[in-house]
């Protein structure tokens, strides 16, 4: 494009000299407005027109027609040039997100625990013997299973003063985080108290009222089914409740404080078992015990306590 500068001095020379009355457009006056309506300046434009009308008075048809040939000229370009389209608004797709894939189930756990000792017994008789036991535990998702296993054995003078056998097993099934439901098969000897054999099943729910990383509390309650073999040759066959508490706390790293107690009432007899424990840990897998075993029963056979208590003293090993 031409400077503003080099127009105006040329009009300005143009304007100096006088122009015939009849003189024709100078070449230089369109060659001026058709650059200024190529390069699309139509403020430059219409100042040459202005002047060149001042100028040329006569020739004042002829730049009109020149002007309109030229915008004429200039909206034929426009409407031949390419139209560039902008780039389509990118449509926002709403993608429907992927369901969150179920929690994997928590994979069965097994656990376990066995311990080996020694015993002190009072109450129907006074002695120390020997003591073994077992637990085992399989914890699934929905489902865990428990093995209780125990045994106490003692001679004296060449005679069995002490022979004591239990095993049970518990089915627990879970309803929700606080509530489960339970069946539990149980086997008892104690000769002792006047039993060859004692058979418990029971079923209930239980309810987990405190459940931390180092306390745990829980109450079962059901009904419960008891038949009996005494050793005078009597059998008997009772319905029952049973009702029962189990307790831990995790003190520190090392020691673990238990409490655990079951209730079961039947028409004629009721019978209290409570077993307070206290481990402590050795190693990684092995701990001392010393546990407090007291068992209660109001009515009892003929010519036996009331009252049972063992206290049992030995090493854990955790499986």
């Amino acid at each position: 494009m031409r400077p503003r500068y080099g127009i105006f001095s040329l009009l300005l020379a143009a304007i100096a000299c006088p122009a015939p009355a009849f003189a024709e457009l100078p070449p230089s006056i369109r060659q001026m407005m058709e650059t200024a309506a190529r390069d699309g300046n139509a403020a430059e434009l219409a100042t040459i027109v202005k002047f060149a009308r001042l100028t040329y008075p006569a020739e004042t048809v002829e730049i009109d027609n020149l002007l309109l040939t030229l915008e004429s000229n200039r909206v034929q370009q426009v409407a031949a040039a390419p139209v560039v389209s902008a780039p389509p608004a990118p449509v926002a797709v709403a993608v429907a997100e992927a369901p969150a894939p179920a929690p994997a189930p928590p994979p069965v756990k097994w656990s376990g625990r066995g311990d080996l000792g020694g015993f002190h017994t009072s109450g129907n008789t006074d002695s120390f013997g020997v003591t073994v036991g077992a637990v085992i535990k399989r914890t699934g998702a929905a489902w865990s299973h428990q093995i209780r296993l125990r045994g106490d054995y003692q001679e004296s003078e060449g005679r069995t003063s002490r022979e004591y056998l239990n095993a049970a097993y518990q089915s627990d099934w879970t309803i929700s985080d606080q509530h489960y439901a339970l069946g539990i098969l149980e086997y008892e000897r104690d000769v002792l108290a006047g039993l060859d054999h004692r058979a418990t099943s029971s079923l209930g729910l239980g309810w987990r009222i405190v459940r931390e990383a180092d306390v745990a509390i829980s109450l079962e309650a059901g009904p419960a089914f008891r038949h009996d073999w005494t050793r005078a040759g009597v059998e008997r066959s009772n319905f029952a409740g049973r009702g029962a508490l189990t307790s831990s706390w995790q003190m520190n790293d090392k020691v673990k404080l238990s409490h655990n107690m079951e209730l079961v009432a039947e028409e004629n007899s009721n019978t209290i078992r409570a077993v307070t424990g206290l481990q402590a840990k050795l190693t990684g897998r092995i701990s001392s015990q010393i546990s407090y075993d007291l068992r209660y029963q109001d009515r009892p056979l003929l010519g036996k306590e009331e009252t049972d208590t063992v206290t049992r003293i030995g090493l854990t090993y955790d499986f």
